[in-house]
């Protein structure tokens, strides 16, 4: 049994450094793959070590970790004005942004490109440049609301292992 629960730890451990990598690589599922790497400790360990309500509490925070992540980028941009052309923007941007100049060119691509959508659909400069700091400041949000989120998740499956 000591074997298996050093292999579910190295296999916990694993995801979850690739959960910290796909925080600041969005096309990396980082969240949820910190999930699914708890699950897999848990399935490996018997369900001994990580309780069945730990790993609902876990599989909770991956979802509400999607969800802030959607949601983030969309209220930064509203809440500085944007229009629907900003958010679409801001959302292209940061993927246009992530394969030119990864790993942080999605935040850089979420101005751009919201403010080259506002600026399209015949808003003044100044109000496209508002638009787009709003979509970095909510992308750069769900950044860190997915971070507070993995390290919440470790916090929570790393000491069943000691």
């Amino acid at each position: 049994m000591v074997g298996m629960v050093a292999l579910a730890f190295a296999v916990f451990a694993l995801f979850f450094v690739a959960a910290l990598v796909g925080i600041v690589i969005p096309v990396v599922p980082g969240v949820p793959l910190a999930a699914v790497g708890a699950v897999l400790a848990a399935w490996m360990t018997g369900f001994d070590l990580i309780q069945g309500y730990q790993l609902v509490l876990v599989v909770l925070l991956a979802v509400a970790a999607q969800l802030l992540d959607v949601a983030a980028g969309a209220i930064g941009a509203t809440v500085y004005g944007s229009r629907r052309a900003g958010l679409w923007g801001g959302i292209l941007g940061s993927l246009v942004g992530l394969v030119l100049f990864p790993p942080f060119g999605f935040l850089l691509g979420a101005l751009v490109g919201a403010v080259a959508a506002e600026l399209i659909t015949g808003r003044v400069l100044s109000e496209a440049l508002r638009s787009g700091v709003g979509a970095l400041l909510g992308t750069l949000g769900g950044v860190v609301a997915k971070l507070f989120i993995v390290v919440a998740i470790g916090i929570i499956v790393f000491p069943r292992f000691f």
